[in-house]
């Protein structure tokens, strides 16, 4: 019986083995298998194009990724063979492993004592860069051959190396071939020479090592070898080969007209763009025309940097009133990087900059400027606000308690004409949609979030003799041929009497001018703004108006935390921009 028992153990053994190796293996070919090629686009559109700021200069510039399932969508010659020759000779005769290029890899390795070539297919290539990593397992490499053997099985030779091209890091933060020759030349794929190709067909094996920004010498060299193989390989003749060598390398950086290192913005106009042409999105080549001040732009980045501590975070957007066109969107310290857009998707409770829509609200329902309010502590029911610095002035006039920004008038406000009023009129404004408003009595004092881009426009509408539009940041979309797509057409809706929103404007003008909001004067100006903290100065706003320009500044942590600034930090920066694009000298 025991022998029975040791034979049916042994047996047993083999089965469990093969039953995991198969589980194994099915488990690869199922992962590979339900792969979907349409959903690997690897940029947001499909359609190359250019960006242009509002005075024609060029923010950005890339081309489409290749279509993996459209065959009408070819690589270009010397792109594919730079890349075919340089890492992968044989890639039209294998099927997704080289045993004899990894035997070759392996003696080269060998007689050279360190890894001097690597032995994978761009096939195997793929697999790494769409299903595993590149750690240097036995059990990485075994899944890394079997995804490979699918990945031919399923794809033809083309959508492979579309795949590789597409996704492939050369480095500088670009994945893909689109994105190195937009990178490394402010050019589209179809612009590049072949000396220009040959170099980011170089920078595959180490884009770090063989960057142009960091060792040029090294990466002209490794250029050279491209080209050397190229000839060799009878892709390109001697004069061609010749040709690229002498050409003289003009990096990105070296041309004039620098593109935009914001990614976060691009994104946003594009995501535009996309809200535009709609179903009709089967363009190849697009013109976007900006609203974009690229100066302004720039600047507004620079000032960012003053913006208090490293970690905290800053935000800025300029509207153009009359016209409702975005000049100036800073999303963050460091765009670049960072992949959070604070002026749409961040949203934080507003602070004192809500206070206009209870005034507005009191003017409305015949509350005079001039008509006296209690300034002094108050409970409704459990709810006992404060205001800042605990300072209460007693009987006190509308104007008076905007310019000193009392927390206790806004609530006495709404307790009078009602809350549904002051909703129902902040709505019209455009404001209570990214977060809904409730009927509690801690509203009128900004207790509520929304975000910057919402509340700069509100007060773009007081700027612009009550009339609200919609925030637009494309003026133009051409076709390639400059045929129009769309044009923007500027469209205001009245939401205040011109009377109203003139009182409006002597409340903000006296919060700079005398008020919380002083640190934003700038002398011999008529500018209208308020200031806006929420609790513990985790949120520090100013959002103000000169001439036709209304521009919206956050400052705050991304974590939530409480901050050592003062809305007057962000009321400062503004003046800062302000005076900057329009030269307009202030004091330090």
């Amino acid at each position: 019986m025991q022998k029975i028992k040791s034979k049916s153990f042994v047996l047993i053994i083999p089965i469990l083995f093969f039953s995991g190796i198969s589980f194994y293996i099915f488990s690869l070919i199922f992962t590979s298998l339900k792969f979907d090629l349409s959903k690997n686009k690897g940029s947001e559109t499909n359609y190359s194009y250019v960006i242009s700021s509002s005075d024609n200069k060029i923010l950005s510039k890339l081309s489409r990724k290749f279509e993996i399932d459209n065959s009408k969508h070819k690589i270009p010659f010397f792109l594919k063979h730079s890349f075919i020759s340089s890492e992968d000779k044989r890639f039209y005769i294998h099927n997704g492993i080289d045993l004899k290029s990894i035997s070759r890899a392996l003696i080269q390795n060998i007689r050279s004592g360190y890894v001097k070539e690597g032995g994978s297919t761009i096939t195997q290539q793929v697999a790494r860069l769409l299903f595993l990593n590149n750690d240097l397992s036995f059990q990485r490499k075994i899944k890394e051959i079997f995804i490979s053997l699918i990945l031919e099985f399923r794809y033809n030779k083309n959508q492979i190396l579309k795949l590789y091209l597409n996704n492939i890091y050369l480095g500088s933060g670009a994945y893909g071939v689109d994105e190195a020759a937009q990178v490394y030349f402010g050019k589209f794929i179809e612009e590049l020479t072949l000396s220009e190709i040959a170099l980011i067909a170089g920078l595959a094996p180490a884009p770090s090592i063989y960057s142009p920004y960091q060792n040029l010498e090294l990466a002209i060299k490794n250029r050279n070898k491209v080209l050397e193989s190229m000839y060799v390989d009878g892709y390109i003749s001697l004069a061609n080969k010749n040709k690229a060598i002498n050409e003289k390398i003009k990096l990105n950086y070296q041309t004039a007209d620098n593109f935009l290192d914001d990614k976060l913005l691009i994104n946003f106009i594009l995501q535009e763009t996309d809200k535009k042409i709609g179903s009709k999105n089967d363009y190849n080549f697009l013109r976007i025309k900006s609203s974009i001040n690229k100066d302004w732009q720039e600047k507004g980045q620079k000032i960012s940097r003053y913006a208090g501590p490293k970690e905290i975070e800053f935000g800025l957007i300029s509207i153009e009133s009359n016209t409702g066109l975005i000049r100036t969107m800073i999303t963050s310290k460091n765009p670049s990087i960072n992949e959070y857009n604070r002026v749409i998707s961040s949203v934080r409770p507003l602070g004192s900059t809500f206070k206009i829509i209870p005034y507005a609200a009191a003017l409305i329902e015949g509350i005079k400027l001039s008509d006296k309010f209690e300034d002094l502590p108050m409970c409704w029911e459990s709810y006992c606000p404060k205001n800042f610095s605990e300072d209460y002035r007693g009987s006190i006039s509308l104007i008076e308690s905007f310019k000193s920004s009392s927390n206790i008038v806004p609530i006495s406000i709404t307790k009078k004409i009602g809350l549904k009023n002051i909703i129902n009129l902040a709505n019209s404004f455009g404001l209570g949609y990214e977060q809904e408003f409730e009927e509690f009595p801690s509203l009128a004092i900004g207790a509520y979030g929304d975000n910057l881009l919402n509340i700069t426009n509100a007060y773009s509408a007081i700027n612009n003799n009550g009339k609200i539009q919609s925030p637009e940041i494309i003026e133009k979309i051409e076709s390639f041929k400059k045929q129009p797509v769309w044009e923007n057409k500027s469209i205001s809706k009245k939401i205040l009497d011109l009377k109203i929103n003139k009182k409006i404007n002597k409340l903000l003008e006296k919060s700079v001018k005398e008020g919380t909001s002083k640190a934003a004067s700038i002398k011999g100006k008529k500018i209208y703004g308020k200031t806006g903290t929420s609790d513990g100065n985790k949120d520090l706003w100013f959002i103000g108006s000169i001439d036709k320009l209304t521009t919206g500044i956050w400052i705050g942590y991304d974590d939530n935390k409480e901050s050592e600034l003062s809305s007057g930090n962000a009321a400062y920066l503004w003046k800062k921009f302000i005076s900057d694009i329009y030269k307009i000298p202030i004091k330090k």
